[in-house]
């Protein structure tokens, strides 16, 4: 049995959120290993999301946490090599967007006779996203997951399947997305682990590895960076072990 997968993806647009909050809502400048993870449990047909009714959904709100027992993976992401021998970033964009709630009780909000009719508490906000997004993910270690993949790529889990994969935002759908024979040439993202002593790494980023929304002290997040040459083997720092709770 093949004890590695490696999945190309290509996409118009897309977006992977921190958590910020104000005006200005930023993305990570390439896929992160958390996006990376959900969108393969997604093509594996497993559900990561923990009913609101569920005992063990322990939030007083209304929000998406994710359920136990989900499968342990270790993932590498990387930019495809090009022609120019270099890597090809997707390029980071901006637009404003009106936000509005819904105020709860009878002070929240502004009064109904000086609204004129438009929606309540409207704040503008900017945000970012990515164009021309190309990726290697390659997942490892466990056979089981893996072979899951490919019948969700054969579309063998559609029939209990609702919606469509997409980048951050629903709208952002996929272009392609396909299994590639291992190993693949790319410039993969190592997670950093020097000291200040080391010289800078050009495009180096914050990549989010685990979002925790129940308990955001728990989201795990890192300082990644793409190798500076292209290479099919996967240095071993790329290599990114997720293991739910």
């Amino acid at each position: 049995m093949t004890t590695m997968l490696c999945l190309y993806l290509q996409a118009p647009f897309a977006a992977c959120r921190t958590f910020t909050a104000g005006w200005y809502r930023p993305t990570a400048r390439f896929l992160t290993p958390s996006a990376a993870y959900g969108l393969i449990l997604n093509l594996a047909g497993i559900d990561s999301r923990l009913s609101e009714n569920h005992p063990a959904h322990a939030s007083p709100i209304p929000t998406t946490l994710m359920r136990p027992g989900l499968p342990k993976v270790r993932l590498a992401i990387g930019i495809p090599k090009n022609d120019a021998d270099s890597p090809e970033l997707p390029r980071v964009h901006t637009i404003y967007q009106q936000l509005h709630n819904y105020p709860v009780g009878k002070d929240a909000g502004i009064p109904e006779q000086l609204a004129k009719g438009r929606k309540n508490n409207i704040t503008p906000v900017r945000r970012e996203f990515l164009s021309e997004l190309k990726a290697l993910v390659c997942i490892d270690d466990n056979p089981q997951l893996e072979e899951r993949i490919r019948r969700g790529l054969r579309g063998e889990w559609n029939r209990d399947r609702y919606g469509l994969p997409f980048l951050g935002d629903n709208q952002f759908l996929i272009d392609r997305l396909e299994e590639l024979p291992c190993p693949q040439e790319a410039f993969w993202y190592e997670r950093l682990r020097g000291t200040s002593d080391q010289p800078p790494r050009p495009h180096t980023t914050r990549l989010t590895v685990w979002i925790d929304r129940a308990d955001m002290s728990k989201t795990l997040s890192c300082l990644y960076a793409p190798t500076q040459q292209a290479t099919s083997q996967i240095p071993e720092d790329a290599w990114t072990t997720i293991d739910p709770p």
